[in-house]
């Protein structure tokens, strides 16, 4: 048997996904967005076979982040709150019906006794239909709308903060990798050192103190390559909650060659702030709950109007021993407020404040998108400036290694000379690392800050920012 109350359920979902989609590509539009991004509802988020590269990360953190997911049901939420405002435009229609059965006696309309069982059954039909409210039904239906499009906005902002979180906790990774294979390279160094200085001090060319100094510096290698172990396992715990997926999941990444060249800022800073207040989503969302509040203000002085309504009613009687009753009535009610305890006085007062509150919000926001798009400028050029720098740093710290440890080895040189170089040659290929990761993390903050960050599409290493 089919279940009408599911099928109704199931198509109410169905058009409240529907109405959050329309909108939210609507709001977007006037916003100026790249892109819609994707409402993960009914999606199948799964995982592909072999090592995970960044575009797939993106897209199934966006499928599956819980962060990412409330957002998106909120929007459909206020989407179902902005179906309830507009129903208000439509007449209600209801219909009630009753049965009863009595025993006693009782009088029929003539005035002769009754005696026994008595039945009465009654239906009415009602309908009610608001003309006017100076307003008041308008405005409550603008700020649904203005209530949606902040939430659509919301959760486009989401999304980009949720792609912002994984650049930084994908390329964790791949830097804490990074950085345990160069702490290994280290320690292999330093353990080298140190097989040189027993060998010298047991020909009787070096010394005691070069061994424990060889040593102590292997020691604190080894240590270093452990902790190293340790971040790497913390930061893909870090990935696997972004995602979505527990802790322990395992995940082999793909690799994600840096560029060659690195291209250099050209933008004009005016520029880029203008773009920025036209597509960052936070902004938006900020504006419309603004023009929601100025609604609120046109809602709460209509409350103290007048309102015209048109009724019409059927009604159907049936009593035993009793003629039928099958009647209709129409009419046209005036409501006017006289006295409402100041309630209309306070409440417009209220929704000034409000609004009030929401403009200087709205005018905090656009304060710290522009600062967002100052910081992501010259944080990028500072990237762009450490990654071109440090690879040569460590092509020379690596020769000064070798150079370092052969003088050494033909009894030229010191330990202290092959301890700083092995120490400055660590310490560059750790810049190197973190230099990798701030440019990418560097490049989420600045199309982040320009509304950009819908997907992977403006991380690409072939993508120009900005």
């Amino acid at each position: 048997m089919l279940d009408f109350t599911s099928v109704r359920q199931t198509s109410a979902r169905l058009a409240i996904a529907l109405l959050a989609a329309a909108h939210v590509v609507a709001a977007q539009n006037a916003a100026g967005y790249l892109e819609a991004p994707t409402d993960p509802i009914g999606r199948n988020c799964t995982l592909p076979p072999g090592p995970l590269s960044f575009p797939t990360a993106v897209d199934y953190a966006l499928c599956r982040n819980p962060t990412t997911r409330s957002a998106w049901a909120a929007a459909r939420e206020q989407a179902a709150a902005l179906g309830v405002a507009k129903s208000t435009l439509y007449p209600s229609l209801s219909a009630t019906g009753a049965a009863t059965r009595s025993n006693g006696q009782q009088f029929d309309v003539t005035g002769n006794p009754i005696n026994g069982w008595q039945n009465t059954a009654d239906a009415t039909i009602d309908l009610n239909w608001l003309l006017y409210d100076f307003g008041g039904r308008s405005n409550r239906i603008a700020s649904a709308r203005h209530l949606f499009d902040a939430a659509g906005a919301t959760a486009h902002s989401v999304v980009q903060q949720t792609v912002r979180t994984l650049v930084q906790s994908y390329y964790g990774v791949v830097a804490a990798d990074a950085s345990l294979v160069a702490a290994t390279m280290t320690q292999q160094a330093t353990a080298k050192s140190l097989q040189i200085a027993r060998a010298l001090q047991q020909g009787g060319i070096g010394t005691m103190a070069d061994v424990l100094q060889a040593q102590t510096a292997d020691q604190q290698a080894v240590i270093a390559r452990v902790q190293a172990e340790a971040a790497t396992q913390s930061s893909r715990g870090t990935l696997n909650a972004t995602l979505g997926l527990n802790a322990d999941h395992p995940l082999q990444l793909e690799p994600d060659p840096l560029p060659t060249e690195v291209p250099a800022l050209s933008a004009r800073m005016a520029s880029l702030m203008a773009e920025a207040e036209q597509q960052r989503p936070d902004l938006a969302a900020a504006r419309a709950q603004r023009d929601a509040a100025a609604a609120d203000v046109k809602v709460a002085r209509a409350t103290g109007l007048p309102t015209i309504s048109v009724g019409g009613q059927h009604s159907y009687v049936d009593i035993t021993n009793q003629p039928n009753q099958n009647f209709n009535q129409f009419g046209v009610t005036l409501t006017v407020p006289i006295f409402t305890g100041f309630s209309t006085v306070y409440g417009v007062r209220q929704a000034k404040e409000v609004l009030e509150q929401r403009n200087e919000n709205a005018e905090q926001v656009r304060l710290a998108v522009s600062q967002d798009v100052w910081n992501a400028y010259y944080g990028l050029d500072s990237a762009n400036q450490q990654l071109s720098t440090t690879a040569a740093l460590v092509k020379t710290a690596d020769e000064n290694q070798e150079v370092a440890l052969g003088r050494y080895q033909s009894g030229v040189g010191t330990i202290i000379d092959v301890l700083t170089a092995q120490n400055a040659a660590s310490t560059a290929r750790q810049l190197r690392i973190n230099a990798e990761l701030g440019w990418k993390v560097a490049r989420a903050q600045m199309a982040f800050a320009l509304g950009r960050l819908i997907n992977a599409e403006p991380l690409s290493a072939s993508t120009h920012l900005p």
